[in-house]
């Protein structure tokens, strides 16, 4: 149950959660990463559902995130082989938000994205995470999306974010980082 409670926090969390793999994430650190909100890996790392390899099953949420994230059939591919999911092959069917580059590493590519996301305003990041849900239907998240946009409109980062763009320069928030 303690693995689970990880996949748990990563995947419902109200922040947004970014793995960079750079080396091997076998098992539970594949699962781990498919966990979090975002995945970039260096051009060398690689993802491995391995469970049946060793005659277990993906009880770590393997199974259940991967079938979310690339769907039926190339979740089934994988879990049920579970040979190694290259970078390359990664961005391709969707895993990864992006690969590193040249001198850029995995890790740099994360801290840069956690810096962009970081620089919105929070509540509507926070909300924004929570809609996309994809066990919801449409009407489910019509009305949670109309109930979380009154809640940012009332926001004070969002009249700063507004301020900011008519003004045409950064905005400004009022945070402790």
């Amino acid at each position: 149950m303690a693995v689970q409670n990880v996949v748990r926090l990563l995947y419902f969390g109200s922040k947004p959660t970014i793995a960079a793999v750079n080396g091997p994430a076998v098992g539970a650190g594949c699962d781990f990463a498919l966990a979090c909100d975002l995945r970039v890996m260096d051009d060398d790392a690689f993802l491995r559902e391995q469970f049946v390899n060793i005659g277990l099953v993906p009880g770590d949420g393997g199974a259940w995130l991967l079938l979310r994230l690339v769907g039926e059939s190339k979740a089934k591919e994988l879990l049920l082989t579970g040979r190694d999911i290259k970078a390359g092959e990664a961005l391709d069917i969707g895993l990864l938000s992006s690969i590193a580059e040249g001198n850029e590493s995995a890790i740099d590519l994360a801290r840069h994205l956690a810096n962009e996301i970081r620089d919105k305003p929070a509540l509507a990041i926070q909300n924004t995470k929570r809609l996309i849900d994809t066990s919801q239907g449409f009407e489910k998240y019509a009305r949670a999306a109309l109930n979380t946009q009154w809640e940012c409109i009332n926001d004070p980062e969002h009249t700063e974010a507004v301020d900011a763009l008519i003004e045409e320069r950064d905005p400004r928030f009022d945070r402790g980082h």
